[in-house]
């Protein structure tokens, strides 16, 4: 087996260092400081500090859409995995949250690190809830609904981190699914 890439190793510290501190205006050279590395070799490895955060997004949703699928492979209902899946998700807010929305900003700006942040925020996500949908709906359906799930999801998640309001996202949430659920029941009826 393969020592891990030096590149890696560091973006690996870097989520950590982010998930336990938040990222704020945390510059290169005080991470590279508490993750016990130079700020040269974070320059050299991801250039910068906003490149460093677009891959420590990618990083995020890559093991955010490994969650979601074993869910959806591990739980006979999609509703419940869903429902698992944003309690991971309302859970994580706090610390990558105000990230995804900052980067999504600068990504509508066309800023060039953040350009395939709709690949990995939005299409990635997208297929994810597709191949749960696919399971009780045709896949023309399945698209739709993988659609609107994401786009209420992050817009619930958008809500919480501005009112902090965990209840009533919770409710939001509850609402859409059972929404959702008697809309594919009723259908799948006829």
């Amino acid at each position: 087996m393969s020592s891990p890439r030096p590149r890696d190793v560091l973006l690996a510290k870097a989520v950590g260092y982010y998930a336990e501190h938040g990222v704020r205006d945390t510059s290169l050279r005080t991470l590279a400081t508490s993750i016990g590395t130079s700020q040269r070799m974070l320059h050299y490895h991801f250039g910068s500090r906003e490149d460093l955060l677009a891959a420590v997004i990618e990083i995020v949703v890559a093991d955010q859409i490994a969650a979601l699928d074993r869910l959806f492979a591990e739980v006979d209902d999609p509703f419940e995995a869903g429902r698992r899946n944003w309690e991971a998700a309302a859970a994580s807010a706090q610390t990558f949250g105000p990230l995804f929305f900052e980067l999504a900003s600068h990504a509508m700006h066309g800023r060039p690190y953040a350009a395939g942040l709709g690949e990995v925020v939005v299409a990635r996500h997208v297929a994810a809830f597709r191949r749960a949908f696919a399971t009780v709906t045709d896949s023309g359906h399945a698209e739709v609904l993988a659609r609107l799930t994401l786009a209420v999801g992050q817009g619930v998640l958008f809500q919480l981190l501005l009112d902090g309001d965990r209840p009533a996202a919770d409710a939001a949430v509850d609402e859409l699914t059972e929404m959702v659920r008697t809309r594919i029941e009723s259908a799948n009826v006829r």
